[in-house]
Protein backbone atom coordinates (compact mmCIF):
# COMPACT_ATOMS: atom_id res chain seq x y z
CA UNK A 1 0.00 0.00 0.00
CA UNK A 2 1.36 3.23 -0.94
CA UNK A 3 -0.63 5.57 1.83
CA UNK A 4 -0.29 5.80 5.52
CA UNK A 5 -3.88 4.20 5.21
CA UNK A 6 -3.78 2.01 8.63
CA UNK A 7 -5.86 -0.92 8.69
CA UNK A 8 -6.82 -2.41 11.32
CA UNK A 9 -4.92 -6.02 12.29
CA UNK A 10 -3.85 -6.18 9.12
CA UNK A 11 -1.17 -3.40 10.45
CA UNK A 12 0.20 -5.59 12.38
CA UNK A 13 0.17 -9.21 10.78
CA UNK A 14 1.80 -7.41 7.70
CA UNK A 15 4.66 -6.18 9.61
CA UNK A 16 7.71 -7.45 9.38
CA UNK A 17 9.25 -7.90 12.81
CA UNK A 18 7.96 -11.65 13.89
CA UNK A 19 8.28 -11.14 17.88
CA UNK A 20 5.13 -8.57 16.74
CA UNK A 21 3.08 -11.10 15.26
CA UNK A 22 3.50 -13.45 17.92
CA UNK A 23 3.24 -11.39 20.91
CA UNK A 24 0.01 -9.90 18.75
CA UNK A 25 -1.17 -13.80 18.77
CA UNK A 26 -0.31 -14.93 22.35
CA UNK A 27 -2.41 -11.54 23.04
CA UNK A 28 -5.91 -12.44 20.84
CA UNK A 29 -5.84 -16.13 22.23
CA UNK A 30 -5.68 -14.94 25.53
CA UNK A 31 -8.23 -12.33 25.31
CA UNK A 32 -11.13 -15.40 24.07
CA UNK A 33 -9.55 -17.76 25.87
CA UNK A 34 -11.04 -15.87 29.11
CA UNK A 35 -14.27 -15.02 27.72
CA UNK A 36 -15.30 -18.44 27.52
CA UNK A 37 -14.44 -19.44 31.19
CA UNK A 38 -17.10 -20.11 33.83
CA UNK A 39 -18.08 -20.81 37.03
CA UNK A 40 -17.64 -24.19 37.64
CA UNK A 41 -20.97 -24.45 40.11
CA UNK A 42 -23.44 -23.55 37.60
CA UNK A 43 -25.72 -26.13 36.14
CA UNK A 44 -27.94 -25.84 33.00
CA UNK A 45 -29.86 -29.11 32.59
CA UNK A 46 -32.64 -27.69 30.13
CA UNK A 47 -31.65 -28.38 26.73
CA UNK A 48 -31.70 -25.47 23.86
CA UNK A 49 -32.59 -26.59 20.99
CA UNK A 50 -29.85 -27.14 18.20
CA UNK A 51 -29.01 -24.09 15.70
CA UNK A 52 -31.26 -23.61 12.83
CA UNK A 53 -29.60 -24.89 9.74
CA UNK A 54 -30.04 -21.71 8.06
CA UNK A 55 -27.89 -19.70 10.22
CA UNK A 56 -29.23 -16.15 10.67
CA UNK A 57 -25.94 -14.95 9.68
CA UNK A 58 -26.81 -15.76 6.03
CA UNK A 59 -29.56 -13.01 6.01
CA UNK A 60 -29.96 -9.58 5.27
CA UNK A 61 -30.05 -7.61 9.08
CA UNK A 62 -33.66 -5.53 9.07
CA UNK A 63 -33.09 -2.12 9.30
CA UNK A 64 -32.74 -0.16 12.61
CA UNK A 65 -30.36 -0.22 16.05
CA UNK A 66 -30.10 -1.48 19.06
CA UNK A 67 -30.44 0.87 21.98
CA UNK A 68 -30.43 0.34 25.95
CA UNK A 69 -32.55 1.81 28.63
CA UNK A 70 -32.86 1.38 31.87
CA UNK A 71 -36.43 2.55 32.91
CA UNK A 72 -39.44 1.51 35.08
CA UNK A 73 -36.92 -0.38 37.50
CA UNK A 74 -35.88 -2.91 34.87
CA UNK A 75 -33.31 -3.12 32.11
CA UNK A 76 -34.06 -3.38 28.65
CA UNK A 77 -32.74 -3.18 25.17
CA UNK A 78 -35.01 -1.98 21.70
CA UNK A 79 -34.41 -3.00 18.42
CA UNK A 80 -36.03 -0.78 15.61
CA UNK A 81 -35.88 2.18 13.33
CA UNK A 82 -34.44 5.37 14.94
CA UNK A 83 -35.99 7.76 16.58
CA UNK A 84 -39.61 5.10 16.65
CA UNK A 85 -41.12 2.66 18.70
CA UNK A 86 -39.00 -0.60 19.16
CA UNK A 87 -39.89 -3.38 16.90
CA UNK A 88 -38.60 -5.83 19.52
CA UNK A 89 -37.63 -5.98 23.24
CA UNK A 90 -35.44 -8.06 25.25
CA UNK A 91 -35.72 -7.05 28.98
CA UNK A 92 -35.14 -7.94 32.86
CA UNK A 93 -38.07 -8.28 34.92
CA UNK A 94 -38.69 -9.80 38.33
CA UNK A 95 -35.94 -13.25 37.22
CA UNK A 96 -37.43 -13.92 33.92
CA UNK A 97 -36.21 -12.56 30.34
CA UNK A 98 -39.02 -11.07 29.11
CA UNK A 99 -38.90 -10.79 24.89
CA UNK A 100 -41.91 -8.48 22.92
CA UNK A 101 -42.56 -8.08 19.52
CA UNK A 102 -44.31 -5.57 17.79
CA UNK A 103 -47.79 -7.72 16.53
CA UNK A 104 -50.35 -8.75 18.78
CA UNK A 105 -51.67 -11.59 16.87
CA UNK A 106 -48.45 -13.79 17.30
CA UNK A 107 -49.09 -17.31 18.87
CA UNK A 108 -45.19 -18.28 19.46
CA UNK A 109 -42.05 -16.57 18.43
CA UNK A 110 -38.89 -18.41 17.98
CA UNK A 111 -35.44 -16.76 18.44
CA UNK A 112 -32.66 -17.87 17.20
CA UNK A 113 -28.87 -17.47 17.03
CA UNK A 114 -25.91 -19.44 15.77
CA UNK A 115 -25.50 -21.31 18.93
CA UNK A 116 -29.01 -22.22 19.07
CA UNK A 117 -32.52 -21.68 18.78
CA UNK A 118 -35.43 -21.10 21.23
CA UNK A 119 -39.32 -21.26 21.03
CA UNK A 120 -41.11 -18.41 23.31
CA UNK A 121 -45.19 -18.50 23.59
CA UNK A 122 -46.51 -14.99 23.37
CA UNK A 123 -49.35 -13.02 24.73
CA UNK A 124 -50.81 -9.94 23.83
CA UNK A 125 -49.39 -8.03 26.47
CA UNK A 126 -52.78 -5.60 27.20
CA UNK A 127 -51.09 -2.49 27.43
CA UNK A 128 -52.53 -0.75 24.72
CA UNK A 129 -49.89 -1.24 22.28
CA UNK A 130 -49.90 -3.55 19.58
CA UNK A 131 -47.26 -5.82 21.09
CA UNK A 132 -47.47 -9.90 22.10
CA UNK A 133 -45.30 -10.87 25.11
CA UNK A 134 -43.32 -13.85 26.45
CA UNK A 135 -40.62 -14.95 28.99
CA UNK A 136 -38.06 -17.46 30.12
CA UNK A 137 -36.71 -17.72 33.41
CA UNK A 138 -33.58 -15.90 33.54
CA UNK A 139 -31.79 -19.39 34.60
CA UNK A 140 -32.55 -21.21 31.58
CA UNK A 141 -29.61 -22.51 29.34
CA UNK A 142 -31.14 -20.09 26.48
CA UNK A 143 -30.77 -17.27 28.09
CA UNK A 144 -26.92 -17.89 29.11
CA UNK A 145 -26.44 -18.86 25.73
CA UNK A 146 -28.10 -15.62 24.23
CA UNK A 147 -25.76 -13.58 26.78
CA UNK A 148 -22.84 -14.99 25.38
CA UNK A 149 -24.13 -14.68 21.55
CA UNK A 150 -22.02 -12.84 18.78
CA UNK A 151 -23.54 -13.32 16.09
CA UNK A 152 -27.09 -11.90 14.25
CA UNK A 153 -30.34 -12.78 16.31
CA UNK A 154 -33.11 -13.86 14.20
CA UNK A 155 -37.07 -14.04 14.96
CA UNK A 156 -39.86 -15.92 13.44
CA UNK A 157 -43.03 -15.08 14.02
CA UNK A 158 -46.24 -15.17 12.03
CA UNK A 159 -44.57 -16.76 9.40
CA UNK A 160 -42.17 -13.34 8.58
CA UNK A 161 -38.33 -13.41 10.15
CA UNK A 162 -36.36 -10.45 11.03
CA UNK A 163 -32.98 -10.77 11.33
CA UNK A 164 -31.43 -7.72 13.95
CA UNK A 165 -26.91 -7.27 14.06
CA UNK A 166 -25.50 -8.50 17.09
CA UNK A 167 -25.34 -5.69 19.98
CA UNK A 168 -24.07 -5.68 23.59
CA UNK A 169 -27.46 -4.23 24.81
CA UNK A 170 -29.72 -6.94 24.65
CA UNK A 171 -26.82 -9.25 25.70
CA UNK A 172 -26.20 -6.52 29.18
CA UNK A 173 -29.89 -7.26 29.37
CA UNK A 174 -29.52 -10.48 29.29
CA UNK A 175 -26.47 -10.88 31.89
CA UNK A 176 -27.86 -8.10 34.18
CA UNK A 177 -30.84 -10.93 34.32
CA UNK A 178 -28.90 -14.05 35.46
CA UNK A 179 -26.89 -12.10 38.03
CA UNK A 180 -30.31 -10.86 39.76
CA UNK A 181 -31.15 -14.70 39.87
Amino acid sequence: MGTNERRSCSVIMDNSKPRLKILTLAMVSAAVAACGERGGDEKLDAKVEPAPEDKPEMAEAAPGEWFYKDSNGYPWAGFGPPRSEALFVIACRQGQVVFQHANRDVGEISVEFADGAQTVMMEANGDGLPMSEGALPANDPFIHKLAQSQGPLRVFAGGRAMTMQSDVSYRRVARSCIDGV
